[in-house]
């Protein structure tokens, strides 16, 4: 059911035809057979996908809705931790645009944990448990979704969100501008904002701004990592140097190379990926393993540039902390049963990562569909896939 999932946006798709078929002026009877069962194979995959939307939509909707409190000891506000309820903040606004918020799920105090550990579940442990959720910073998840930089809504992802407040863990669920809107570097300057904002706001959600993790799927794990690195460029202090990790999930990191892998499979003109980075002149620079790539170079350069600079006297370079600053610890996760984002996106870009100096993990798993990663999530106490353990367990 998830393996459909993110290859097009059909509004979009639907537009790029003309172009598409204007490629292949000798065969556009067969090519139109083609187009035709593409369209059929996604529209299979959204019919599978009703039951878990009904689900996703339940789930947004019945959440009950979270409260402030202020704190006993210092009468700061904050928002107030359920005893035995996930509870959510809806419509946080990061920004002035319509879709520039994001919802934040907020884990009941049963849940609440100090270390990965910890599992409260005996009532004789609570006999304060109003001052300890007061007090207890809990882990937060930045989740940034995917959907092909054209689609996606912030309830789709309440599953997701819902199971990792379940587990102690606050979780904001942003929504950004979609193309055509907004380019996907415009895109990922709104995830930067979200990040900050809600890195900024975590004591008022109850979390440990220093325990926050930025998490993408898919294409949000593209629009992640080219905000870290347009962190980078700004000269203000930077919120995400707080950041515990980046988490990619079946991320598109070489632009170039997942472009050639979907015109091998025929969907490279009706996915809108290359139009939302700008064109095929805008690949190299929209893709974070080229950046990395010729910063590692650049690194090199300046390394041997600085030995000579030593030997004769000179002064040091600080080149090497500028290109490892971008990333704090990564965790990239992939599957080599993913069809949509091969598993090759996330193997470059560790070993680029590697070579700069980033502590950098990859986890290759032997299951897993591109969308089950994102929106296989089940409620407590079903049991949880592989994937979704690991994540939790960061």
């Amino acid at each position: 059911a998830y393996k459909h999932v993110y290859q097009m946006s059909f509004p979009e798709a639907i537009k790029a035809i003309p172009a598409d078929l204007a490629l292949h002026p000798n065969s556009k009877f067969k090519r139109s057979a083609q187009i035709a069962k593409l369209f059929i194979d996604e529209a299979r995959g959204i019919v599978s996908m009703i039951p878990y939307g009904v689900r996703a939509k339940l789930v947004h909707k019945l959440t009950p809705k979270a409260t402030e409190m202020i704190s006993r000891d210092r009468g700061e506000r904050r928002m107030q931790f359920k005893e035995t309820r996930v509870s959510v903040k809806k419509d946080f606004k990061y920004g002035e645009d319509e879709r520039q918020k994001f919802d934040v799920y907020l884990p009941p105090a049963r849940s609440i944990r100090r270390g990965k550990k910890d599992d409260y579940d005996d009532d004789d442990e609570y006999e304060e448990r109003e001052e300890e959720a007061e007090n207890v910073r809990v882990p937060m998840a930045v989740f940034v979704h995917g959907g092909v930089w054209a689609s996606g809504e912030r309830w789709q992802f309440a599953p997701l969100a819902h199971r990792l407040a379940e587990e102690g863990i606050v979780t904001a669920v942003i929504s950004y501008s979609l193309y055509p809107e907004k380019s996907a570097k415009a895109q990922a300057e709104e995830v930067l904002k979200a990040l900050k904002c809600a890195i900024m706001n975590a004591k008022l959600f109850g979390a440990d701004a220093s325990r926050t993790h930025l998490v993408g799927h898919s294409a949000g794990s593209h629009l992640c990592a080219m905000a870290l690195l347009l962190d980078e460029e700004e000269t203000q202090k930077k919120e995400s140097e707080k950041l515990k990790s980046f988490v990619g999930m079946c991320g598109v990191y070489n632009i170039e190379t997942h472009y050639e892998y979907e015109d091998k499979r025929g969907v490279a003109m009706l996915s809108t990926m290359g139009r939302a980075m700008g064109g095929r002149e805008k690949f190299k620079e929209m893709s974070p393993f080229h950046i990395l790539e010729d910063r590692s170079s650049s690194s090199s350069s300046s390394s041997n540039s600085k030995s000579r600079s030593s030997d004769s006297g000179g002064e040091d370079n600080d080149d090497d902390d500028v290109t490892k600053s971008s990333f704090p610890k990564t965790y990239l996760f992939t599957s080599d049963t993913d069809i949509v984002v091969p598993k090759r996106e996330s193997e470059d870009l560790h070993k680029t990562l590697l070579k700069i100096g980033v502590d950098s993990e990859l986890s290759v798993y032997d299951h897993g569909t591109h969308g089950e990663f994102a929106l296989g999530f089940k409620k407590r106490p079903k049991p949880l896939r592989a994937f979704h353990r690991d994540l939790i367990e960061l």
